[in-house]
């Protein structure tokens, strides 16, 4: 039984083993050969912060071409304050030393036996990257150079390395309401993904003659408009609703991560019901004709049972509208193998994690 560090996992997940884990486990769910079981958030009041409230979140998946089932959890502490004209979800650092909890269970499907233990941060960072990255690969012009990003957080970075890593991008432009932050993040992911990342002033600027366009902001509104669409443009999102339903109307292809629109949502009391995430989120009412089940996933498009770009003026879309467990078992199964190999990671006694005693 191994347990990984938040550093050990970044040392392990980069984006090519990501991209590499997860491409063919996406054909793999297309085909019924590997599950997932949808993200479920339980909401209950916080004792304390009459504004916030306790998020337990779950979701798991099983990858028989790795043998690896995955759990993933987060224990969250969140909010929704107001910034500017956006409401944004914001999780609250209220565990010790101002830090959040999140962590990914592995499981060995030929016995059962539990095999590894890591903070689910870093590897959530790259995954959702690399889906927005897959869906590049597969959906925006092969020569496509020019990418830009609305956001400069902590999903933003990962968006840069994954597209940087599936297409020959040799300008990056990067905009979001602070002018600190999107200086900063031009001046780190010039280093880290060896691009020329620029920040600019305007949204309109970013966007202008871009190939691909990533949205990645924890904002609950609408961060892209549809008059800026051009001929030959690639958008993908972290959440449905950085695009208008407009934009998803003009795309000549769309394609969803999950059929499943949005989380299960479970509530202690009657607070929940009336949650900015949901009034302004998942369930807002311009998405609700959005019959998710009709669109194809980006898995059946790496599967080839979806087409994906017919011409080098077609506006194509993807929504990465929920996160899955398969991808957690996916990346882990194989930064666990590498972990193995390299001796990195901490040692447990198994029988710490076994029971003599019918479960």
């Amino acid at each position: 039984m191994r347990i990984l560090t938040l550093a050990d996992t970044k040392a392990l997940a980069n984006m090519e083993l990501v991209l590499d884990a997860l491409e063919p486990v996406y054909a793999d769910m297309a085909n019924g050969a590997a599950g997932n079981i949808p993200r479920a958030d339980l909401l209950a009041p916080h004792a304390d912060c009459p504004e916030a409230f306790h998020a337990f979140k779950t979701m798991s998946g099983s990858v028989p071409r790795y043998g690896t089932t995955a759990l993933r959890l987060n224990s969250d502490v969140v909010h929704w304050p107001g910034m500017g004209d956006q409401v944004r979800r914001v999780k609250i650092p209220a565990a010790a030393g101002d830090r959040w909890v999140g962590l990914v269970l592995l499981f060995d499907m030929g016995t059962g036996e539990p095999r590894a233990i890591f903070p689910d941060g870093y590897v959530q960072r790259m995954r959702v990257g690399a889906a927005g990255g897959l869906s590049s690969k597969y959906l925006a012009n092969k020569d496509a150079s020019t990418l830009a990003v609305l956001g400069s957080g902590w999903q933003a970075g990962a968006q840069v390395l994954a597209h940087c890593a599936v297409r020959p991008i040799t300008a990056v432009r990067v905009w979001s309401p602070s002018r600190e932050n999107r200086e900063r993040f031009a001046r780190e992911l010039s280093v880290e993904a060896r691009a020329h990342v620029q920040a600019v002033d305007e949204p309109q600027a970013a966007v202008a003659d871009a190939d691909i366009v990533a949205c990645a902001t924890n904002a609950l509104a609408h961060v892209f408009q549809a008059d800026w669409l051009q001929p030959g443009m690639h958008l993908t999102n972290v959440r449905m609703q950085e695009l208008p339903p407009e934009v998803y109307a003009r795309s000549d292809r769309v394609f969803v991560h999950s059929a499943e629109g949005q989380p299960q949502h479970h509530f202690v009391g009657d607070e929940g019901a009336a949650l900015p995430e949901l009034q302004a989120g998942w369930f807002h009412p311009a998405y609700r004709d959005f019959d998710l089940a009709s669109v194809p996933t980006l898995a059946d498009l790496i599967a080839g049972k979806a087409t994906g770009r017919q011409s080098t003026d077609e506006i194509t879309s993807f929504v990465n509208n929920i996160g899955l467990g398969t991808q957690f078992a996916a990346v882990g199964a194989k930064m666990l193998e590498k972990a193995q190999a390299e001796g990195i990671g901490h040692e447990l006694p198994l029988d710490w994690f076994l029971q003599d005693v019918h479960p």
